[in-house]
């Protein structure tokens, strides 16, 4: 169960936070709160630290040593909660008490910018030498604070988490996907409410009109009030501007006689695309009104952009499992179940073996299988990072720590992935002093920032791979022994593709109908390409497979087969090259005699040098042929693979060989 712990100046304001926090996060967090007095050494055992405020972080950095994780919290006051202030006479003296000067100034500001500016306020909080003498105080739930001889005392509650702040802790603890929605139900809940209460007293006051509408302008959306009968009363600066019309054109009308789009989902106004929301607003059960929300569009897809940017660059979780790795042969299912075994450890893996051959997918599907994969799943490649950024990536730094460091400094991977698995990809590439360094990672399970000498100790799993034969490395002096030896705790091969051949055809079949949604082989290649593609050998392995599937999808005509001479040359030319030569020799045998229309093909091509294939269709129909485009693409290829043309891009790109002039010549 992941942790959160809020710290505040009052035990209030915590209670407050945390009741809130759980009407949205439920029991599955544990949520602690603490006051500044009390030790911050939980701060390094959970998950996420919320600060009340700025003050409150400020008091915590200066006492704790370490990184963690936290957010500062902005808060808004309680809007059902400032009826009472409305009643204070005009120009009033009040004092606004809360826990610190900076409080003070928050609640006194967003009461102001909420249009309850009648009265004149002070400030009030523990330590402030002189204060105004006055009868009424204002406190958002810190009456204990309350100075004597003040005889009306008006609670507003402790101010509410602002949603922008909601959203960041979900971010934090990577459930923003899951409880995403709920912030948005609350927050549409909360203005709800707040209408339910300023509609039925909107009859009563203008002031009150006065103070909706000053509530609403502070809102990102266009929010329009409407009564039973569709007639405007209240609508926001924002709807304003993406209708288009003043205001004293639209109150008291019958909004949609003015904008019958609006009875619309999406709409295309003034050229914006707005999504249109609408809610009744019932009290006691009796309709009231209406609430109509405008988002535009665009803002909408800059958020989710913005949320999938953060989340993306993330990149902490682990996307395989031992679903993913494909394979029937018995070197699979072998090196699969013992991959399953060694999950349930906590100890080192090696993971050694060719390009292409799935070492990553390996890795993460060994994470998840592990008691960790509710945590962090990291991965960083060695002969991706230049020398001299590795070490900071990997441990972070210190402000300051160099030329051109990040204000604040930066946290390193290994703390990152802290009670998860760090992914250490390309080994056999890091260099021995960085190597040196590793080997105290792995020793003493603990990290030094680059430019700080205070050790932070971690909780994690590595999982190291390479594409090299590392004790052939550590012969060579390359790979130092110590580190070797710490590393190859659980010692798993991956395996070459040219050693599982029976699950070509298999693996075919899946990253066929992954990228074309047909996994018929049958209908897809001619069995002499089968045939051929079980017999490469396959040096990049399955990342390679995946590319000439991907290929042969692109150049596949409607109603052809793809046959040997469709796959890519290098392949045919390799076979050849190795000797293996048997199935392309026979299918050469077959058809080393052109027919008719392949012979009148190359003589077009060699009397029209360039031509293509739209204008040979042409031709063929004049001439009796009737030979399709779509054939004589295929007839094309065939002479290029008989070495007798050669197909180049641009107007003068099928040009005819030496060999195909003396076939034509014949």
């Amino acid at each position: 169960m992941k942790k959160i712990l809020i710290i505040s100046f009052g035990e209030h304001t915590g209670l407050s936070i945390k009741a809130q926090l759980k009407d949205i996060l439920g029991d599955k967090f544990e949520i602690i709160n603490l006051s500044v007095d009390d030790s911050f050494d939980y701060c390094l055992y959970t998950d996420l630290v919320i600060f009340s405020s700025e003050e409150v972080r400020d008091i915590c950095l200066l006492t704790v040593d370490k990184e963690f994780d936290f957010i500062v919290l902005k808060r808004v006051i309680r809007h059902e909660c400032i009826d009472e202030i409305l009643k204070i006479r005009e120009n009033k003296d009040v004092l606004v008490v809360n826990d610190t000067e900076e409080s003070c100034k928050e609640v006194i500001n967003q009461l102001k910018k909420q249009g309850i500016d009648h009265v004149k306020y002070y400030q009030y909080y523990p330590g402030i030498s002189e204060y105004k003498e006055t009868d009424v105080a204002i406190t958002p739930g810190e009456s204990h604070l309350v100075p004597n001889g003040i005889k009306r005392v008006i609670d507003i509650s402790a101010r509410r988490m602002d949603v922008t702040s909601l959203i960041e802790v979900l971010m934090k603890l990577n459930c923003i996907e899951e409880y995403g929605s709920l912030v948005s139900s609350y927050f549409y809940r909360d203005m709800i409410n707040i209408s339910k209460k300023y509609i039925n007293m909107y009859q009563e006051t203008n002031r009150l009109k006065e103070i909706l509408t000053n509530i609403l302008d502070n809102q990102k959306n266009g929010i329009i009030y409407t009564d039973i009968e569709n007639r405007v009363f209240v609508l926001n600066e924002e709807a304003i501007n993406l209708l288009n019309i003043s205001r004293q054109d639209i109150i008291g009308k019958d909004i949609y006689t003015i904008f019958k789009e609006l009875k619309e989902d999406i709409i295309s106004i003034n050229n914006r695309e707005v999504l249109v929301s609408k809610e009744k607003i019932k009290s006691n059960n009796f309709y009231s009104g209406n609430m109509i929300v405008l988002n535009e569009v665009k803002h909408i897809h800059k958020i989710d952009d913005e949320l999938r940017k953060k989340e993306r660059s993330k990149e902490n979780y682990a996307r395989y499992t031992f679903d993913d790795m494909v394979g029937d042969s018995k070197s699979v299912t072998k090196s699969i179940d013992l991959a399953k075994k060694v999950a349930k450890t906590n100890s080192t893996v090696l993971i050694q073996g060719e390009t292409g051959t799935g070492k990553e997918v390996l890795a993460q599907a060994i994470h998840n299988e592990s008691e960790r994969k509710d945590y962090p799943f990291i991965a960083i490649n060695f002969a991706a990072i230049p020398e001299n950024l590795i070490e900071s990536e990997l441990f972070g730094y210190e402000e300051g720590a160099f030329t051109g460091a990040k204000k604040g400094g930066k946290i390193g991977l290994f703390k990152k992935a802290h009670k998860g698995t760090i992914f250490l990809d390309e080994i056999g590439d890091a260099s021995l002093y960085l190597q040196s360094r590793l080997l105290r990672v792995l020793q003493e399970r603990e990290i030094t920032p680059v430019g700080s000498t205070e050790t932070i100790p971690i909780d994690i799993r590595v999982i190291a791979a390479t594409n090299k034969e590392l004790f052939e490395e550590v012969k060579l002096k390359n790979f130092r022994e110590d580190l070797y030896y710490r590393l190859n705790v659980m010692p798993i091969y991956s395996i070459p593709l040219r050693n599982r051949k029976e699950d070509i055809k298999l693996l075919l079949k899946y990253y066929l109908s992954k990228v074309t949604k047909n996994n018929d082989l049958s209908s897809f290649f001619t069995e002499d390409a089968i045939r051929l593609l079980e017999d490469y050998n396959w040096p990049g392995n399955i990342r390679e497979l995946v590319n000439v599937v991907e290929y042969v999808s692109t150049i596949k005509e409607i109603g052809i087969k793809i046959d040997i001479n469709d796959l890519p040359k290098y392949i045919v030319e390799l076979i050849n090259k190795n000797g293996n030569k048997d199935i392309f020799e026979a299918k050469l045998s077959l058809e080393q005699d052109l027919d008719e229309k392949e012979l009148w093909v190359l003589r077009k091509i060699y009397k029209y040098e360039g031509i293509g294939r739209r204008t040979l269709s042409i031709i063929s129909y004049e001439e009796g042929y009737d030979i399709g485009e779509g054939r004589i693409r295929s007839i094309m290829k065939k002479l290029r693979l008989y070495g007798y043309i050669d197909i180049n891009k641009g107007l003068k790109g099928t040009k005819i060989l030496k060999k195909g002039i003396e076939r034509v010549n014949l």
